[in-house]
């Protein structure tokens, strides 16, 4: 099980972000564990790490990043005290606040200088400098609120693309990239064209993200002798146990069995630490 840090808090944003961005989020560990696992959960986040140097094993050193989607886990390597702030999207949230079509981030933990941004370089350095994590979230809100009021969204497509996600969530088991577009009024190609320019991964990798971590609360939450394994991967749209055992090796790094042995989530919310 990944410790918990010393300090772990959370902030709603101002109420006329919270369509956007879910939560903000404070962090620090003057010694965290050297090797912290997240998984992807098909939101995007911004993180601004205030302590000692972090490594994203594959991407490099990372002071100020955006993460991009992903399909696949990621490892944070600390070389000393962690202490990090950021933001956590919602599913659409983030394509509003960056001007390149998020599925180029795919895969990506983007450092804020690769960005052509100079505004969101000068809220980084607001960020780091900010005496406490209050301070922080109040220059990310002064920032997010001047970006949505300077956006000009394409209302029918964000329409289009809540409704469909609004679907996708209560229709879980055996729902395919086609009924989604549909409800969306959609083809199948412009669907998924548009989803992954304003989502920033493919519905077809969303729809399995929001398979596996129903199915990994299903499993913590079920008692035992409740329902069989197999019984559980099928009520969630795995053909079988095998199935979900291979899905699950890919998305977190773990077995099912050993991932419920390390797996709490360090109380956090969002769901991205293991």
């Amino acid at each position: 099980m990944t410790p918990a840090m010393t300090e772990l808090s959370f902030r709603l944003p101002h109420e006329r972000l919270r369509p956007f961005i879910k939560m903000y989020f404070y962090g620090r560990d003057p010694a965290p564990p050297a090797v912290q696992r997240i998984v992807p959960n098909g939101e995007m986040g911004l993180c601004f790490y205030r302590g000692d140097r972090v490594d994203y094993a594959g991407c490099g050193p990372v002071v100020s990043c955006l993460s991009g989607q992903s399909v696949r886990w990621q490892d944070i390597l600390a070389t000393g005290g962690m202490e990090i702030v950021g933001v956590h999207f919602t599913t659409l949230g983030a394509g509003l606040f960056f001007r390149t079509p998020l599925h180029e981030y795919f895969g990506r933990a983007v450092p804020l200088s690769d960005l052509s941004d100079p505004s969101l370089l000068e809220l980084e350095g607001r960020v780091l400098s900010a005496p406490g994590p209050l301070q922080a979230w109040t220059a990310m809100d002064a920032f997010f609120l001047q970006r949505v009021d300077g956006a000009a969204p394409d209302i029918l497509t964000l329409r289009r693309l809540y409704r469909a996600l609004a679907y996708s969530h209560l229709h879980v088991s055996g729902l395919r990239v086609g009924d989604i577009a549909s409800e969306a009024c959609l083809s199948e190609r412009q669907f998924s064209r548009l989803f992954a320019e304003k989502v920033g991964l493919s519905p077809k990798d969303y729809l399995r993200l929001q398979r596996y971590h129903r199915t990994l609360h299903d499993l913590k939450s079920s008692l035992p002798g409740t329902a069989t394994l197999t019984e559980v991967a099928w009520r969630n749209g795995y053909y079988d146990f095998s199935h979900l055992t291979t899905d699950f090796r890919k998305i977190s790094g773990y077995a099912p069995s050993s991932l419920l042995e390390v797996s709490a989530n360090d109380g956090d919310p969002a769901g991205w630490r293991i």
